[in-house]
């Protein structure tokens, strides 16, 4: 996912202005929509009724105004109230809390859902994504096409959006979002006990890191390895899980805690006396992280130390997850 770094405080376009986006905005939706119609040139119209047009509108002239101003999770958490956002989920991991809101009722043919990265009461992070929930087909072939409904998004609501829309990987959803910067030097400058900036070897893996940590919401499995660690653990990457045992996350600090217990049992990895106690520090915490409950319920925070894992639960699925 790419980041857009932008600057605070800058005003919201009017009603019926015209974005310094336009322009730009314009033009990658065109490129968008002739890579659509390579895979479908002629696409089944969906029906969008008028009233469901004016609350996207409306929901979109909202995003724009979130885009573009710098606000602090409590009065966000106040705005909400005045415009028809509920809050779906608010999950606590160490310093780091996510927060995600949604359009309610959804009166319109887009669903919008906004997320928030915080720590303390400042918005570190956030990311807007809008779905085109309605199943598409092509005229000819009856084929279910799995891209967002650029189209849509051209004929009615382009002309009024404030934020630059990014090009697309599989472009099944649109999503714009915003790291500040300045809010993460600080709140590393505040708690210099944690490690803040990730480690690693390369430019991918130190990214690959940093989403994780925070940029996307993710919740602690007993039976399953998180990919990250996965990954790390097979690029060797050693330094990196132990600089995560001080991560602001504190469920990544539980990952990598459950990774070095792996390697020092399947790799002789050498852990030294401040490592180890971090490790016996991380594994005795009483800290919240979000607990995957299952596929039809909602994460919950549970402190590690209440779960009552063994290193053999560990071994178990790290030797899973390896084929082992």
């Amino acid at each position: 996912m790419g980041i857009a770094y932008t600057h605070p405080g800058l005003a919201q376009t009017s009603v019926g202005g015209t974005s310094r986006f336009y322009a730009e905005n314009v033009k990658q939706v065109d490129d968008i929509i002739k890579v659509i119609k390579a895979f479908c040139d002629s696409i089944k119209p969906v029906q969008v009724s008028d009233r469901n047009i004016k609350f996207d509108k409306k929901n979109i002239l909202y995003v724009n105004n979130l885009f573009n101003t710098v606000i602090s999770d409590k009065a966000f958490a106040q705005e909400t109230k005045k415009n028809d956002l509920i809050q779906t989920s608010s999950l606590n991991a160490g310093l780091i809390g996510y927060r995600e809101y949604k359009f309610y009722p959804p009166n319109g043919y887009l669903d919008m859902s906004i997320v928030l990265t915080v720590i303390d009461d400042n918005i570190l992070y956030k990311k807007v994504c809008i779905l085109s929930p309605l199943k598409r087909k092509c005229a000819t072939d009856d084929r279910q096409i799995p891209f967002f409904d650029f189209m849509y998004l051209q004929k009615e609501i382009v002309p009024l959006i404030d934020f630059p829309i990014k090009n697309c990987i599989n472009c099944d959803s649109l999503k714009v979002d915003t790291l500040y910067q300045s809010v993460f030097n600080e709140m590393a400058k505040k708690y210099p006990a944690y490690k803040f900036t990730p480690v690693g070897t390369t430019g991918p893996v130190k990214q690959l890191i940093f989403n994780n940590v925070y940029l996307q919401v993710s919740t602690y499995n007993n039976k399953n390895v998180p990919d990250l660690m996965a990954q790390l653990v097979k690029l060797q990457e050693y330094d990196a899980i132990k600089n995560l045992l001080y991560s602001p996350n504190q469920l990544m600090a539980i990952n990598a805690y459950e990774a070095l217990v792996y390697l020092k049992s399947k790799v002789q990895l050498p852990i030294d006396a401040t490592t180890d106690a971090k490790m016996k520090e991380i594994l005795n915490s009483n800290i919240q992280i979000p607990v995957y409950c299952g596929r039809d319920c909602k994460p919950t925070n549970f402190a590690y130390n209440t779960l009552k894992i063994k290193d053999k639960d560990i071994y178990d699925k790290y030797a899973a997850a390896f084929g082992e």
